[in-house]
């Protein structure tokens, strides 16, 4: 695969254009400063070098060399992180061999709000491309996120409520790719316009945008294997012998294919676009922001022969064919058997998703003894996917329709010992309707309680963690269960030199079943 990209730094005309406003560069010393702060690995801001557990952190500018598709592929290397590829259009991180519900994706700090953990041929509706970080957090900080994010936690901040006054008016990027594999191209930009003053509060605006399209990937070789070719000629020849007074139209339909199949890895094309805005009030008291974005994606799922329901359906066509004599009613289960068992299962299914997200993030310095900051994030979705069939039709489809909320007090230091509880709360109404509705349509109503602790004593460092977590599932067609869990973590970790460190943490949590 070759894949390249043309990055426009500084103003973005077009863009600013648009609002009348003069554009001005802006430095990546600004936007990638040297000493990267993870905000999201524990309450407390820290560097990543200060981390008990080490985090991954992709930057801007690895983002944009890596030019991935989907999250699982941009994090892929990163030490312990693997993919579910399923597509290029699907693919999720998985953390040290866990993944689904012991994973939790995040969009700037408040879950993903979809529907990518119950099934790996689901999308995560998160754009890398209007990213600018990504961090991979493990530790004793998964606490505040939920037992869903016991085996890790995968962050993505894309920078939509802005959280600090640009140095310059009007700033942005662009950024242009494109790959030879699959045809693609993509197109993703960003502005950042410091849009004045109401008394001692600046006003700050965000807008960006991104666009992907790619085909059908191009592969050396056939996508199935040999031994799967070899069962698909069986059981063409099979049928041919026992239909070899029909017309040839299937037996050509059947060659056709596998030359298709040769060199290209069919129904993998993906198109998505996705767009935000956003706007922040901050002074030096309180910072206050909101934001909304629409995905929409559209990609395919490869797939092959689904042998067994292939021989279900030539049983059933002979059945016919020998019960009904009639010509017209011939003719019509020829073509519908044939399309069926070669053209539908061959084609695969394409996937339809959108997405409208509204954030919300606020700050607030107080004046008390024991605490001095209280943060809030609230998140609420509408999410829906429809798996189009190879004909045409729609098949299942999976909403998901919620919102997830967190409220935190940060304590004001003591002697190196800082900390942060609150309470977080989230909502689903999840939903699929189909053939393949494998769960009932079902409410779930979360709340838990945290609290996180750390402590440094010169070269040592300790971390404590505990959360309360109360889940009630309502299923439409059956009764409300309810679960209580409770988890906690402690960990240590020694400086031995200023390069190098030692650290631990032990975990006992409970996580309650899913819908």
């Amino acid at each position: 695969m070759q894949k390249s990209s043309l990055r426009l730094s500084g103003a973005v005309a077009a863009m600013a254009a648009a609002f009348g406003m003069p554009a001005f560069a802006q430095s990546e010393e600004v936007r990638e400063p040297a000493d990267q702060i993870i905000v999201t690995a524990s309450p407390i801001d820290k560097d990543v070098d200060d981390l008990l557990i080490g985090a991954s952190v992709v930057g801007q500018d690895e983002i944009r060399t890596r030019m991935s598709n989907t999250i699982g592929e941009l994090l892929k290397n990163e030490p312990g992180v693997s993919s579910t590829f399923f597509g290029p259009g699907a693919s999720r991180p998985l953390i040290r061999g866990q993944g689904g519900d012991r994973i939790r994706v995040l969009d700037n700090g408040i879950g993903s709000i979809d529907a990518s953990s119950t099934s790996v041929d689901h999308a995560v509706a998160v754009e890398p491309a209007q990213a600018t970080s990504v961090e991979v957090i493990r530790g004793s900080g998964l606490l505040r996120y939920g037992s869903s994010g016991a085996g890790g936690v995968v962050n993505v901040i894309d920078g939509r409520i802005p959280s600090e006054v640009p140095d310059e008016p009007v700033s942005g990027d662009v950024r242009v790719g494109g790959s030879t594999v699959d045809d693609g191209r993509s197109v993703a930009g960003a502005v950042d316009i410091a849009a004045g003053r109401i008394g001692e509060t600046d006003i700050v605006l965000h807008f960006d945008g991104a666009l992907r399209e790619s085909h059908d990937y191009e592969i050396p070789g056939y996508a199935e294997s040999a031994a799967l070719r070899a069962m698909e000629e069986e059981e063409h020849e099979e049928d041919h012998d026992q239909h070899e007074d029909e017309d040839h139209d299937n037996e050509e339909e059947h060659h056709h294919a596998e030359e298709e199949a040769f060199g290209i890895l069919e129904n993998s094309a993906v198109e998505t676009g996705a767009v935000s805005a956003g706007i922040s009030f901050l002074n030096d008291r309180f910072s206050f922001g909101m934001a909304v974005k629409q995905t929409d994606s559209t990609y395919g799922i490869p797939a092959g022969h689904d042998h067994a329901h292939g021989e279900e359906d030539h049983e059933h066509d002979e059945e016919e064919h020998e019960d009904e004599e009639d010509h017209d009613h011939e003719e019509s289960h020829d073509e519908h058997g044939g399309e069926h068992e070669h053209g539908e299962e061959e084609g695969g299914v394409t996937i339809d998703l959108k997405q409208t997200r509204f954030d919300f993030r606020g700050d607030l310095l107080i004046d008390t003894g024991f605490f001095e900051r209280l943060s809030g994030s609230l998140g609420i979705a509408d999410y829906e996917h429809v798996e189009i069939e190879p004909s045409g039709e729609p098949g299942t489809v999976f909403s998901n329709e919620g919102y997830e909320g967190r409220l935190e007090l940060m304590q004001r230091e003591r002697n190196g010992w800082r900390g942060a509880s609150g309470i977080q709360y989230r909502y689903r109404d999840y939903a699929a309707i189909g053939e393949e509705a494998f769960v009932p349509p079902t409410e779930t109503r979360q709340t838990g309680v945290f609290t996180f602790q750390d402590v440094e004593r010169g070269a040592w460092h300790y971390e404590a963690a505990a959360r309360v977590e109360q889940t009630e599932h309502e299923a439409s067609d059956g009764p409300a269960l309810d679960f209580t869990g409770f988890s906690v973590s402690l960990g240590a970790g020694h400086d031995l030199s200023e390069a190098m460190s030692l650290g631990g943490t032990v975990f006992r949590t409970e996580r309650a079943p899913t819908t």
